[in-house]
């Protein structure tokens, strides 16, 4: 046998951007066209008929707002809108205990809000990454919610 040892050169930081910048971006693209472009006014008429919605439909169109949240989250930590970035950090963490109150044993598509909740928590995860050094630790919290609810709503579907 041959021995070799391998030499691991330092990868430059900004090679690092790139990759989790484009690994983001191939999720958006699979999560659908319409979450890569909702804006903050579909976002809020979304809210609102969710708001309205039957007890059985909430869970689901919860999570949909607050997938449209966390892209636009995203965008706006790109564009360097840290203060409006966290704005829309707070709604959703706003949206999340909306989604833990309106889960219930009998809702519609369970399974397909789980599954949104899911791909968001892991965007969430990958945005901490390239937030500023103030906005991590917020995000972090974010998270920990993120996937408190996560954690029960899969208990539900399991349960069924």
């Amino acid at each position: 046998m041959v021995s070799r040892k391998l030499k691991f050169r330092p990868v430059p930081s900004s090679c690092i951007l790139l990759v989790c910048l484009a690994s983001t971006a191939d999720r958006a693209l699979a999560m659908g066209p319409d979450v890569t472009t909702m804006d903050a006014s579909s976002l809020v008429q979304l809210e609102e008929r969710a708001n309205q919605a039957d007890p059985r439909e909430k869970c689901y169109l919860y999570a949909e707002v607050l997938r449209g949240l966390t892209e636009l989250e995203g965008r706006q930590i790109a564009a360097g809108q840290e203060e409006q970035a966290h704005t829309t950090m707070q709604r959703m963490n706003d949206v999340a205990a909306k989604i833990h109150a309106a889960s219930v044993k009998d809702a519609k598509r369970l399974k397909n809000a789980e599954q949104i909740l899911q791909r968001t928590t892991v965007r969430v995860s990958d945005m901490v990454h390239v937030a500023s050094a103030e906005e991590q630790a917020a995000m972090q919290s974010t998270l920990q919610h993120l996937n408190t609810v996560h954690s029960e709503l899969l208990t539900m579907v399991f349960a069924r």
